[in-house]
């Protein structure tokens, strides 16, 4: 504990883990935070090289940024990144539960194997993160997790009765931590994305009619850039955000509406 209060004394930036960040979604957000100045650890399962590219960009905003790399399924990797994150940082201020896992398979083949892998990364890894991450968080009485979720956990899908089932899982963590934690001043939400483009310059917000088969039921008649995700993630984290806790986002240009 005496090695928490140190590094939160001696290091004025908030540090954040942000799982499933070497490309996509995660890695907007990734590069978000560190734009507000945020050091970033970033993971991802198996590409080294990719990891270490975003580490790089989130240096040249001013902070500081490592990669790991571990498939946060694997208990034993998911020891691991908390290992690493605390050595180097000394503490986790931010935790973001990026990286997911979907399988598309009909419940009559879903494997045992399946099962227990899909809610490995989708609940089992939020969960022990959050357990090894809490402690520090509560000496300093602050603390910001958020847990990225899906449509899955709110309507049902032909195929993916597993997936919905971590995701609704995750949903119920979050509500229960965010009542648990909020004496500690210790926020807990969760976004619910809807159909992003990935594949865009993150500057540039889609235009109206691209990928018309996936924009048919988007009242907004495009696909969301992951910037704008990135941005909603970044003023849940901040103090301007604090008195919100124990709510589910949802950001999808109003393909659902809960």
């Amino acid at each position: 504990m005496g090695k928490i209060l140190e590094a939160h004394k001696n290091n004025k930036h908030k540090t954040a883990l942000v799982t499933g960040s070497g490309r996509n979604l995660g890695k907007s957000i990734a590069l978000e935070l560190a734009s507000k100045g945020i050091n970033v650890i970033v993971n991802s399962q198996t590409n080294n090289d990719q990891a270490n590219l975003v580490s790089e960009e989130i240096r040249s905003h001013g902070v500081d940024s490592i990669s790991i790399i571990g498939d946060v399924g694997n208990p034993k990797d998911v020891e691991r990144i908390i290992e690493k994150s605390l050595s180097h940082f000394g503490k986790v201020d931010i935790l973001i539960n990026n990286a997911g896992l979907r399988e598309h398979c009909e419940v009559s083949e879903i494997t045992d194997s399946q099962w227990k892998n899909v809610l490995a990364v989708n609940l089992d890894a939020p969960f022990y993160f959050t357990r090894a991450f809490v402690p520090g968080m509560k000496l300093a009485n602050w603390g910001r997790i958020i847990n990225i979720s899906g449509l899955n956990a709110h309507r049902g899908q032909p195929g993916w009765a597993h997936v919905s089932a971590s995701k609704t899982g995750a949903i119920g963590l979050m509500h229960a931590l965010s009542v648990e934690l909020s004496p500690h001043n210790i926020l807990v939400n969760s976004i619910v994305p809807g159909a992003f483009d990935t594949s865009v310059d993150n500057t540039i917000i889609p235009k109206n009619n691209q990928h018309s088969s996936r924009t048919k039921h988007i009242p907004l008649d495009r696909l969301g850039n992951p910037n704008e995700l990135a941005k909603l993630c970044s003023f849940l984290v901040s103090d301007d955000a604090s008195y919100i806790t124990g709510q589910t986002f949802h950001i999808n240009g109003g393909e659902y509406r809960s």
